[in-house]
């Protein structure tokens, strides 16, 4: 199956008769069957019809739009028929309760993030005190201490810290498009186990985001960051598939035909576990 990626602006994508139709000013259009693809993946400034979206979505295939900042993907949810967002809004209602849960998603942040240093060979993160510190001062204080060893571990490589809006060097690239994709990926399990993605327990419900995908990703972040690090030791990327702009650095077309179908397979091999994730957070849900 084909991953279609399309990152450049003034894309034209529409469908007849099954078959997708992409078009650009500068290059011949291309023309691939619908069955034939797995995914569409695409990025700012690009047109795309409403029967492509409707024949996607019928055909159960993903569709996902990536800008600097969010993620978007088209897929069919199936929330289960169930109380957990009544259970949900009561966790978050009662301070006891979301204090609990925060220090739990606290705790196992840092047992991931302990994981990923012991890989470095770096020095372990100490164990929370969670009797005096603020939550969000706690975290801060964890993420400085953290992308610190990070920094030390890829000194030669250009990674002093870690960058978000925009990375200055590929590791930081890296770290952001899976982050930004991993939305993607948890979303549909969560939906199904009837949680309500906005609202979240450690991060503040509002901004127009999915806040409860951010609460789930403190419990997966360490997942996307030992798979960055085994690809960038495995020299499966390396600086000739990156480009510095005014924008930050971001993969090159070359590196995109790289990133990609190594980022699918991985995903299809872990759908199961993300969906046992979202039914253990349910449970705890219900517990507390």
């Amino acid at each position: 199956m084909t991953t279609v990626v399309l990152d450049s602006p003034n894309y034209h994508v529409h469908i007849n008769n099954q078959i997708l139709h992409i078009q650009h000013n500068s290059a011949p259009p291309r023309l691939l069957p619908l069955h034939a693809i797995d995914r569409v993946v695409l990025g700012k400034g690009i047109t795309l019809s409403t029967d492509l979206q409707l024949a996607l979505a019928a055909a159960g295939k993903d569709l996902i739009v990536i800008g600097r900042k969010h993620c978007v993907s088209l897929f069919n949810p199936h929330a289960a028929p169930n109380n957990v967002r009544i259970r949900q809004y009561q966790a978050v209602c009662v301070p006891a309760k979301r204090a609990a849960l925060i220090r739990a998603l606290l705790d196992a942040r840092r047992e991931g993030q302990n994981r990923v240093l012991a890989k470095l060979d770096c020095a372990q993160l100490p164990a929370i005190d969670h009797t005096h510190a603020h939550p969000m001062l706690q975290e801060a204080q964890m993420s400085h201490q953290y992308w610190r060893q990070w920094a030390v571990a890829f000194y030669h490589d250009g990674f002093k810290g870690r960058e978000r809006q925009p990375p200055h060097d590929p590791i930081n690239a890296l770290l952001s498009l899976t982050s930004t994709l991993e939305d993607q990926a948890l979303a549909p399990a969560l939906l199904a186990e009837g949680f309500d993605l906005t609202i979240g327990v450690h991060h503040a419900t509002g901004y127009r985001r999915a806040s409860l995908i951010l609460d789930i990703k403190e419990l997966t972040r360490a997942e996307l960051e030992l798979w960055v690090i085994a690809q960038w030791q495995a020299g499966t990327f390396t600086p000739a598939h990156f480009s510095s702009t005014s924008a930050g650095c971001r993969l090159t077309r070359e590196g995109q035909q790289q990133f990609y179908p190594k980022w699918f397979a991985w995903q299809k091999k872990r759908r199961q576990r993300l969906r046992r994730l979202a039914r253990l957070c349910r449970h705890y849900i219900e517990r507390a």
